[in-house]
């Protein structure tokens, strides 16, 4: 029988391919697990089910498969993974986090959200029930000091209508959405993520559009809908969040999938931290390979409508997370996954320009860092960074605990899991209620 690990597909070869349903109590610990951390460590990604047609899968398309760790009273007390299951069609395969007393799976495209229970149960809860409409994003930012979620979303479904628009969509804190703005542009971008600061949302004018050339063009193309344009006129949009308002400002081209954060400086300049890509998805290569990310700075002057960029660290990286109540507001810290050969973490100091790096090891393959924050903390760092990695020597996965204050150290636990979790996109700390 073929080994399909052996793919000719990229995002089918090794630990990106699929694994089945399991779950595993009472796991091993090399170290200690710190006896505050009383929680759940939920990742979703995409989890293909056969038959996979191996020409033309994209992760993007992916069945999603949320991977969850419980951890309690210095155990690690299980570790189990579930499709995800929707009544909406198409199962979240993106991210996965809590607000308003729910877990959410979360995709972009205009697809619905699905919500879970502390046991990984797909539940037949139906998010934002006051509205008709359950489109959101895969990444909507969190403001702390309002306990409301911020989101940009687009929707294939319009796009495949012509209609070129967005949506900016806001949660509160009792999960119901309380703004539903359309956003007409010129073209259908694909935009993945959004940024907030205390006056402004941010919106991401790209030149990576929604396109279906390819399949078009060519009856064995890609069926990725989404192509670089190279003659884009590339814009940010700032959505006064009092006003509804929105000034758009021309910016370099380049295409970002994540941001790292975003806030207003003392001179009232929007200072936005991201992961840049200099090009992607050009027409002959649908996959998100050819460029690697680097850390960007733009710092944009909202009188006088510039913007000015600049490279922060020459090292590709990709995936950063910060502590999550700073998110739209100033900070110092930002944790961040090695994009080359994925066996280092990266701890960036935005107020020392200055890099600190775990090593993972030769063999061992990391996932994005989540930064959970100490009980009694006493400062932005004082907390711990967790993740997955695989381990090829082993061919399976551990969670890592890192006191993100001694970052370069060794972790504090390592918990081995029974088999490995496949690479996939984002997660959260959960802590139980």
């Amino acid at each position: 029988m073929k080994n399909f690990r052996e793919s000719e597909n990229v995002f089918l070869k090794g630990n990106w391919y699929p694994v089945e349903e399991t779950s595993s109590n009472n796991l091993n610990i090399v170290g200690e697990i710190p006896m505050e951390l009383n929680g759940l460590f939920l990742r979703n990604g995409p989890n293909p089910k056969e038959p996979i047609d191996h020409k033309n899968y994209h992760p993007f398309f992916g069945d999603g498969m949320i991977h969850g760790l419980k951890i309690q009273d210095g155990k690690a007390h299980w570790y189990k993974n579930r499709y995800v299951e929707s009544s909406f069609g198409f199962g979240p395969n993106t991210h996965v986090l809590k607000h308003a007393g729910k877990i959410y799976a979360l995709v972009e495209g205009g697809v619905s959200p699905v919500i879970l229970d502390n046991d990984l149960n797909f539940t037949d809860q139906i998010p934002f029930p006051k509205n008709d409409n359950k489109r959101f994003t895969a990444h909507p930012k969190f403001d702390s000091s309002k306990n409301e979620l911020h989101a940009i979303s687009y929707d294939f479904s319009e796009y495949l209508s012509d209609v070129n628009q967005v949506h900016y969509r806001v949660v509160d804190g009792s999960g119901e959405i309380t703004t539903d703005l359309p956003i007409v542009l010129n073209s259908k971008p694909m935009i993945h993520d959004c940024a907030i600061t205390n006056n402004y949302v941010l919106i991401f004018d790209l030149p990576v559009t929604f396109n279906t050339s390819r399949r078009n063009k060519d009856e064995n193309a890609s069926d990725y809908p989404v192509v670089w344009d190279d003659n884009y006129s590339s814009k940010l949009g700032l959505l006064n969040r009092n006003t509804n308002e929105i000034k758009w400002i021309e910016v370099p081209n380049c295409f970002l999938f994540h941001v790292v954060n975003s806030y207003e400086d003392s001179s009232g300049k929007v200072i936005l931290d991201f992961c840049r890509y200099d090009k992607l998805f050009d027409f002959n290569n649908p996959l998100p390979f050819g460029k690697k990310p680097f850390l960007t700075r733009w710092e944009i002057d909202t009188i006088k409508e510039t913007c000015v960029e600049k490279l922060l660290d020459d090292r590709p990286m990709e995936f950063a997370r910060i502590h999550p109540d700073l998110e739209g507001k100033e900070y110092r810290f930002s944790y961040i996954l090695n994009d080359g050969a994925l066996n280092n973490l990266f701890k960036y100091d935005f107020l020392k320009d200055r890099n600190e790096v775990h090593h993972l090891g030769e063999h061992k393959k990391g996932a994005e860092p989540v930064f959970i924050p100490k009980i009694d903390q006493t400062s932005e760092d004082s907390g711990y960074v967790v993740g997955f990695v695989y381990d090829q020597e082993v061919d399976k996965s551990e969670f890592i605990i890192i006191d993100a204050e001694n970052f370069s150290e060794e972790p504090l636990a390592r918990i081995q899991l029974p088999s490995r979790v496949p690479f996939g996109f984002h997660g959260s700390w959960i802590n139980l209620d």
